[in-house]
């Protein structure tokens, strides 16, 4: 059998299309002013700096732009100092705004844990509106420390935003100081 061609209505009219050509777009190779060029680096730099710091230190935005009356929550992380004194280590945290009741403090082995967490709530009614925001301030800080640590002994001191650790030497190393000649 032979295959039969539709026939094509005579009383259709066939429309042209005028096409346009596609105008390409500029090639990344193409020559720009150098002020351009430079700056396109500035704002891929600028972008990559703020993701990355997102992503690494989201404790450094803070809510103080959303939320101004709980800007002084912002999340810090404490700092640290170790002091070796010989028969045990001294560590003092920056723990501003923290009271004892809602700091930890873990000691196993050679390696210690400090985290502390608080919350707080602002509840403020007015006649027109109701108020309620909640927040909480949290950090975590571990550490290996060089030596054992006889955990049983170890103490803590909470003072005007400072706390200190003492944590004795399981088996202290002795030391000699050595003269140079």
């Amino acid at each position: 059998m032979k295959k039969q061609k539709k026939p094509e209505p005579a009383d259709e009219k066939k429309v042209m299309v005028p096409v346009k050509p596609k105008r390409r777009p500029p090639s990344m190779l193409e020559p720009n002013k150098s002020s351009d060029l430079w700056m396109e680096f500035d704002k891929a730099f600028e972008r990559f700096r703020r993701d990355f710091e997102s992503v690494l230190l989201p404790h450094e935005r803070g809510l103080g732009h959303e939320f101004p009356s709980l800007a002084s929550m912002e999340t810090n992380i404490p700092s640290i100092d170790i002091e070796d004194r010989g028969n045990d280590f001294l560590v003092t945290v920056e723990a501003p705004g923290f009271n004892k009741n809602e700091i930890d403090i873990n000691v196993c082995g050679d390696s210690l844990e400090v985290s502390g967490c608080k919350e707080m709530n602002v509840d403020e009614k007015n006649k027109d509106y109701v108020r309620k925001e909640r927040m909480s301030e949290s950090f975590y800080r571990t550490m290996t420390l060089p030596e054992e640590i006889k955990y049983e002994e170890v103490y803590a001191d909470l003072k005007d935003g400072v706390l200190e650790i003492v944590l004795p030497k399981k088996n202290p190393k002795q030391r000699r100081k050595i003269n140079i000649k």
